[in-house]
């Protein structure tokens, strides 16, 4: 199945002063729809996500996408799942209009009404993406594979690649007592900057860090919405003893300009 998204024929009434305003491209047609389980883990992720507990991280991605762009910049969201982060952005810019990529059918539904100037398409990051050259403003990768030579490909000379990634603390306790869930590599960072090098250049890196009170339930849909939730048992889950009711909330935030 396949699917033509556009990004034109927006209002442009309320432009800004303050900002110069941005050509908004079409999107050329995307590929077939990738079907994937995780309506479960999308149902966890909405969940925990309207807690706000990841509210910072939501802000500290759109405030370097907004210092970085125009009002009526173009943003694609890479790896968006349910939109929450992309939402955040075009907050931020009143003009903007966003698209996420995304290879979970059951995100995407989410995505696309996560913001009525978003829309959704599904989407394998490691495929070459159903964008022309030099269409984004932003590009947006929170907490999700990436693509270097496509982000590079996509982005204006401008424009601005945005990274939001979990530092080796990020839900050290949840790690501690559930051992089945997945760790974080300790060369994380070396390995994007060899990847992203050739491509881009950081212009600015955030670290955001704070504790964050849990639920019961909050810890457990904490635990769904990852990949960890197919490694951990149900008789962890069950065993209330577990599950912490504080966690660190640990990521670097990182804005690169193309090379």
């Amino acid at each position: 199945m396949s699917a033509v998204v556009s990004l034109q024929g927006e209002d442009r009434s309320s432009s800004s002063t303050a900002r110069p305003s941005c050509p908004v491209p079409a999107v050329e047609p995307a590929g077939h729809f990738i079907a994937s389980p995780g309506a479960a883990m999308v149902q966890a992720r909405d969940r925990f996500l309207s807690t706000g507990a990841y509210a910072p991280l939501r802000e500290v991605g759109a405030r370097l996408a907004a210092d970085a762009t125009c009002e009526h910049a173009t943003v694609v969201d890479v790896g968006c799942g349910t939109g929450y982060y992309l939402a955040g952005v075009l907050d931020q810019l009143p003009g903007a209009r966003g698209l996420g990529l995304d290879t979970s059918v059951s995100a995407l539904r989410s995505a696309a009404r996560a913001h009525t100037r978003a829309a959704a398409v599904a989407w394998d990051v490691f495929r070459p993406f159903p964008l022309a050259d030099g269409v984004a403003d932003v590009v947006l990768n929170v907490f999700a594979p990436r693509n270097p030579a496509e982000f590079h490909r996509l982005l204006r000379p401008a424009g601005r690649l945005i990274v939001v990634r979990p530092t080796g603390r990020h839900l050290a306790e949840l790690r501690g007592r559930l051992p089945a869930t997945v760790t974080i590599d300790p060369a994380k960072e070396q390995r994007l900057h060899r990847a992203l090098g050739p491509f881009f250049e950081a212009v600015v890196t955030e670290q955001v860090e704070y504790p964050a009170a849990l639920s019961r339930p909050d810890a457990l849909d904490l635990v769904a919405m990852t990949p960890s939730a197919r490694h951990v048992s149900r008789a962890d889950l069950d065993d209330g003893g577990l599950l912490p009711d504080r966690v660190t909330v640990s990521v670097l935030a990182t804005a690169y300009r193309p090379r």
